[in-house]
């Protein structure tokens, strides 16, 4: 892993405006700034479609939704506690020590960094929502570098407690149960918590046989209090590099009402994680965030980060999965978003899909680790997927897409040499990109198409999981056009430095044609250089993941902090690299060889 300064985008600050018209002024100035401002009056936060809804039928003593605040949040006691709270959490502060009442602007800054809002120094209903939310009881060891330096730059994200276990396999035992669910179940969770982190790391671990009291890590249930915010607690404890056997402990608040398996989910996950050598992150999306809200988390890249620092990878890390005889030519990887998983399973479309230079296109089924061929049509010369639905487009513009069964495709789009590529999105929604400077959509219905005006000259488009579709013009310009499509374009970006975009879920990004990688902080709404290096070549985005090729064909996942970066693989010929929304990981390098990212 590598730690990359990350360097602001110079811009200023233009009011946005809704254009119709083909050519934009010729100065290149940025729409959107690049430090935090004021927020723009009337801009609406862009959801996280990355985590994965709770189902409203889910009976829970935690909310699916924001509750209504308690109006003796604004007691200035209660606010020094909750800061207090936060501080002890990520080891800002000694024990027992006192933030006084001088010092707490500052401290109040330091957590409105970290929380992605206006450093104002006043405690406000963002920080009340976030930090009155259950949450672990697991206090970091003070930190000096973390305490004094202001949180933000180039630092990463995640912290090691240090030391870490030094011996594989690793066994663990309950002491206890609680009545809330019946113990197999218990047991269950457990079981698959535990996986969640050996999904990547080069450990075993597993029960001790029901006879045997040792085991490295204990699990038990003990009565904190109702009024007790901590849901759980690990012991940390270790002699000198190594963690303890035997003396390492899950407590789990058996005040809590544990028959909500959310809940039970997600902190069984994050002691584990405690139980690894790992202390909070500050990445809200992270499994090592120390509040919960009542939303299952997929494993993020900073806890991925995080423990491969500590355990390194999985051997081998990658394994071929087609070679290069086949020719592969192009590469999709199709998932559903999370948001719709909590409603409906993942669509039985979901997967691996290549197109070799034959025209033949093919499904990967990873249990059989086999290729199905579902079409071979010398004519397809682009397939392209989302959220449960494959397309293909042939030499003389037609579109089809496929019915999910044997070779069948049902004809969507009629033959015009004027349709340049074409966009699949979350919604079933495929876009074409027009020669004459228009975009066409699919209806959804027969073979209707609806046009949508644009700037000419468009170099690439890209669509939202909320349907929101970007536009990069030849020039370097950026807009955008809100769905439905109907109002004209937004200026966002007018910037002759930008080279390529990409959108993962409703996150946004941009390579320049210096190289660098620039993220668009939808909730502060400005520019924020993520790596500066200077050789990124390629960048993909899917969901909560974010990739970059670099000069050398080494492969590098963005860990969610400015300028860190963990590398995936540095094989010299690679050539593309996809994804998936849970983090799985394919590349094909030079030949056509596809390979899967084991660990």
């Amino acid at each position: 892993m590598k730690f990359w300064g990350a360097a602001a985008l110079i811009a200023s600050l233009i009011p946005p405006c809704v254009c119709a018209k083909t050519d934009f002024p010729p100065d290149k100035t940025s729409i959107i700034p690049s430090s935090p401002p004021t927020i723009i009056p009337g801009f609406a936060p862009i959801p996280d479609a990355a985590r994965q809804a709770v189902p409203a039928k889910t009976i829970s003593q935690i909310p699916s939704s924001a509750p209504t605040i308690d109006p003796s949040w604004q007691s200035r006691d209660k606010q020094k506690k909750r800061v207090h709270d936060f501080f002890r959490l990520f080891g800002w502060i000694r024990r027992n020590a006192t933030i006084h009442e001088p010092q707490m602007p500052s401290a109040i800054r330091k957590i409105q960094r970290v929380l992605r809002v206006p450093e104002t120094g006043e405690y406000n209903e963002r920080m009340e929502r976030v930090m009155s939310r259950p949450r672990c009881g697991t206090e970091a060891a003070y930190n000096e570098s973390e305490a004094t330096i202001p949180d933000g730059g180039n630092r990463k994200r995640f912290v090691l407690w240090g030391p870490k276990w030094n011996r594989n396999p690793i066994t663990y035992r309950f002491i206890n149960y609680t009545n809330d669910l019946p113990e197999n179940d218990q047991r269950s969770l457990i079981s698959n918590a535990f996986a969640q982190w050996t999904q990547y790391l080069p450990l075993k671990i597993s029960p001790t046989p029901t006879n045997n009291a040792r085991a490295d890590i204990h699990i038990r249930f003990v009565p904190l209090g109702p009024s007790e915010p901590a849901y759980a607690y690990t012991n940390m404890i270790a002699d000198g590099t190594s963690l303890s056997s035997g003396l390492i402990n899950i407590t789990f608040n058996d005040d809590y009402a544990w028959d909500d398996t959310r809940l039970f989910n997600f902190t069984a996950v994050h002691e584990i994680g405690h139980a690894l050598g790992l202390s909070h992150s500050k990445v809200e999306d992270a499994i090592m965030w120390p509040y919960y809200e009542g939303l299952i988390r997929p494993m993020n890249p900073d806890d991925i980060a995080a423990v491969h620092s500590l355990y390194g990878w999985r051997d081998p890390r990658w394994s071929m999965i087609d070679n290069k005889i086949s020719g592969s030519k192009f590469l999709i990887e199709v998932s559903t978003p999370f948001s719709d998983q909590s409603l409906t399973p993942p669509s039985p479309l979901d997967g691996l899909y290549q197109m070799r230079s034959s025209g033949q296109v093919l499904s990967y089924n990873p249990t059989s680790k086999s290729w199905t061929t579902i079409d071979s049509n010398k004519d397809t010369v682009q397939i392209a997927g989302a959220a449960g639905s494959v397309f293909q487009r042939h030499s003389d513009g037609s579109v089809f897409r496929y019915t999910g069964s044997g070779q069948s495709w049902t004809y969507i789009g009629p033959a015009s040499d004027n349709v340049l590529d074409i966009v699949a999105s979350a919604g079933d929604q495929v876009y074409q990109r027009r020669k004459d400077g228009w975009i066409a959509r699919w209806t959804g219905s027969g073979s209707s198409w609806t046009t949508i005006e644009q700037p000419r000259n468009s170099r690439q488009i890209a669509v939202t999981d909320s349907r929101i579709l970007w536009n990069l013009l030849s020039n370097g310009d950026l807009v955008r056009s809100q769905w439905p499509h109907n109002v004209g374009w937004t200026i966002v970006d007018i910037n002759s430095l930008n080279l390529a975009i990409a959108v993962g879920g409703n996150e946004f990004y941009k390579l320049q044609s210096d190289n660098i990688v620039v993220w668009l902080d939808s909730v502060l709404y400005y520019w924020k250089v993520i790596d500066d290096e200077g050789d990124v070549v390629s960048i993909y985005a899917v969901g909560i993941f974010l990739y970059a090729r670099r000069k050398d064909g080494s492969v590098w996942r963005y860990t969610g902090t400015p300028g860190v970066w963990e590398m995936l693989d540095d094989k010299r010929e690679s050539e593309v690299v996809i994804g998936d929304r849970r983090g799985g990981v394919w590349e094909m390098v030079g030949g056509g060889d596809v390979l899967r990212l084991v660990s």
